[in-house]
């Protein structure tokens, strides 16, 4: 069968040829035409020309086009992955530095906190954008959005849209991953029943049991060998197992505690558990290195670039889930999308991370009960804030987005709301390009 798959945000030297090793290797999209669209005409350009040498040198039957014209991308297309960066590394600088200011230290500052707000602030129009093309051009295509933070992006562009969009995450694979699973409980990967149910929120979901096939309960043997202390936290106060522990202490104010002495930069420093603050220079080298081996493949230099050469990603899956869609695989993977109740103590329309049920008849939540009391508990205080979230980022309201931040735990847990207000204005007027909705 033959598809039309845009990549929103294709110009990407690390994103891009991850999913492409994906589209060669899948057998099922043999005949598809990718389309990369990004705003960046340089970066497309090369991209471009590094999947059509793919293609020829693999001798794959995939067609590569590229255009920076987001409504061509979009005509006609069955399949939509957006992976966007608004304001690139610049932005995320700034959402890590001018909260450790005000005394908020946060590693990631993706998904919660000040960063992830204003994260969703600035990332929000341009998906919701996508969304309103694709009700006029391709109303019947799925959307796969991996744009942090997950769950805000999610909310907003199935409000604002009528159009199918789940989020995506590279952590939720773990569920499904049987050797890693085995390795924590120390058997052999035959022997755990997999998938595990999971559930939560983007970043703060887990494992809410596991069993082996003869019917015990791997927890106790998890318990045992795990010495991770965020980890043993999870088990030993809620028997739930976290999969993406580094991002759950964003969620939790007690556990996100600076260790080294803050002097007036945060990036770099390390926080409490083993938890290192993300570094822009270290990052931005590292896309350097990327792009430069990217537009060195393009250009030929060298021995021509084979499958085996571009990164490999397990965790990337959404290559797994239009392939299970379009074969009627009704396999079970973690998804981003509405509750309908499948986390009985969370709100039904709220957006979760759960066990959803991928087949012909869509993505379906699976019913995993309830979380433990004392987490839903904190995970509504999230979920408030991210629905505050999401309308300021929508209606562009100052007084909802404070709203936003009086509400999010990480902020409230160190700030009066004088300061909140001053926290907010600061980054609003810092990000200005990229919120006109503020202006």
């Amino acid at each position: 069968m033959a598809f039309k798959i845009t990549v929103i945000g294709g110009g990407s030297s690390t994103f891009t040829p991850q999913l492409m090793r994906l589209f060669l290797e899948s057998k099922v999209l043999q005949g598809s035409t990718i389309m990369l669209m990004d705003v960046d005409a340089h970066r497309l350009e090369v991209m471009d020309r590094l999947c059509q040498q793919l293609v020829q040198w693999e001798g794959a039957d995939l067609v590569i086009k590229s255009t920076t014209d987001r409504r061509e991308s979009l005509t006609g297309t069955d399949f939509v992955i957006t992976a966007i960066s608004v304001g690139g590394m610049d932005a995320w600088e700034q959402d890590i530095e001018i909260p450790a200011r005000y005394g908020i230290y946060m590693p990631i500052a993706d998904s919660v906190g000040p960063g992830g707000i204003m994260r969703a602030f600035r990332h929000i129009p341009p998906l919701v954008a996508v969304c309103k093309d694709l009700e006029e051009v391709a109303p019947n295509a799925w959307v796969f959005n991996y744009t942090n933070p997950a769950t805000a992006n999610c909310i907003a562009m199935r409000r604002a849209s009528r159009m199918q969009v789940v989020s995506l995450c590279t952590g939720t694979t773990v569920p499904r991953d049987a050797k890693f699973l085995a390795d924590w409980a120390g058997v052999e990967p035959d022997e755990v029943a997999c998938p595990a149910p999971a559930g939560g929120l983007n970043h703060c979901a887990a494992i809410l049991a596991l069993r082996l096939k003869d019917g015990r309960d791997a927890f106790p043997l998890i318990k045992e060998r795990v010495i991770h202390p965020v980890l043993q936290w999870g088990l030993e106060n809620y028997n739930i197992l976290l999969y993406s522990w580094v991002h759950w202490t964003e969620f939790y104010p007690a556990l996100c505690r600076l260790e080294a002495e803050y002097r007036g930069r945060l990036q770099g420093l390390w926080m409490k558990y083993g938890v290192p603050v993300h570094d822009m220079e270290h990052e931005r080298a590292r896309v350097r290195g990327w792009e430069q081996l990217v537009e060195q493949w393009a250009r030929g230099d060298g021995e021509r670039v084979a499958l085996a050469d571009l990164p490999a990603d397990e965790s990337v899956q959404v290559v797994e889930l239009i392939e299970a869609l379009v074969e009627d695989r009704n396999e079970i993977h973690v998804v981003n999308l509405p509750n309908q109740g499948a986390i009985e103590n969370l709100p039904r329309e709220a957006i979760v991370e759960v066990s959803s049920l991928v087949g012909g008849y869509g993505i379906r939540p699976v019913h995993v009960g309830p979380l433990p009391e004392p987490v839903a508990a904190t995970l509504r205080q999230h979920i408030t804030a991210q629905e505050l979230t999401v309308e300021a980022a929508l209606s562009g309201d100052r007084h909802v987005a404070l709203q936003a931040f009086l509400q999010d735990p990480q902020i409230a847990a160190r700030l009066g709301p004088e300061e909140t207000a001053a926290l907010l204005d600061e980054l609003l007027e810092a990000h200005a390009d990229y919120l006109p909705q503020f202006r």
